[in-house]
């Protein structure tokens, strides 16, 4: 009896060995001949549905960011008032905009919507009616990295955030953190670059894992 339990555990885990061979080399396979592109991204293309026509898979993925039934004991993808769940973080964050709001962070499919519907930037309607600077837009959406081609960084942060209400509109998407041509991982804003630096590093040099 227990030759025939070792013969069957063995059946099995070669069986598992064999799909699992099958997978990875299906995955080069397909990654050699299958993909072909469909339309030419050039610079920094913050709209995620050109990137999906490139790349389906992943787009498809990428879609599952905008599910909001997920809900555990810890989080949820849904919507959740951090500060009705946890009000000690209105006295520690005492002084700052975060206690007047916080929000659980969505998927980010969200991003852009959950900023304009934060009560944390007063529902401005003009620069000349906020102190929020347009540094609060800049994790937000490839739009951001697309203005501060065009208009130069300093130029971006010297802004309010109204001014940039009718041009960042795109989500967090492929374009903040891919190259468009080999998708390798690529950094789109000069906080990062500038750190490294400060610490007589050259991001060029970062690893796949910290480049995650």
């Amino acid at each position: 009896m227990k030759n025939w339990l070792l013969f069957l555990g063995t059946i099995v885990v070669v069986f598992l060995l064999a799909m699992l061979v099958y997978s990875i080399m299906d995955r080069r396979t397909e990654g050699r001949f299958a993909y072909k592109a469909q339309v030419a991204l050039e610079g920094i293309e913050p709209r995620d549905s050109l990137w999906g026509m490139n790349y389906p898979r992943q787009y498809q993925s990428y879609q599952k960011t905008m599910d909001t039934s997920f809900k555990s004991k810890y989080n949820t993808s849904g919507f959740r008032d951090a500060l009705e769940q946890d009000p000690e973080t209105i006295i520690l964050w005492a002084g700052y905009s975060f206690s007047k709001g916080y929000n659980q962070p969505r998927g980010h499919n969200h991003a852009v919507r959950d900023v304009l519907a934060s009560v944390r930037i007063g529902a401005p309607v003009d620069s000349a009616n906020t102190s929020i600077p347009s540094t609060c837009w800049t994790c937000k959406s490839p739009d951001v990295p697309r203005l501060m081609s065009e208009l130069g960084v300093k130029e971006f942060y010297s802004k309010k955030l109204p001014d940039f209400g009718n041009q960042v509109i795109n989500p967090i998407g492929c374009a903040d953190c891919h190259d468009p041509k080999t998708m390798n991982l690529t950094i789109t804003r000069p906080a990062l670059i500038e750190a490294f630096k400060t610490n007589g590093r050259d991001i060029n040099n970062a690893s796949h894992q910290e480049m995650r």
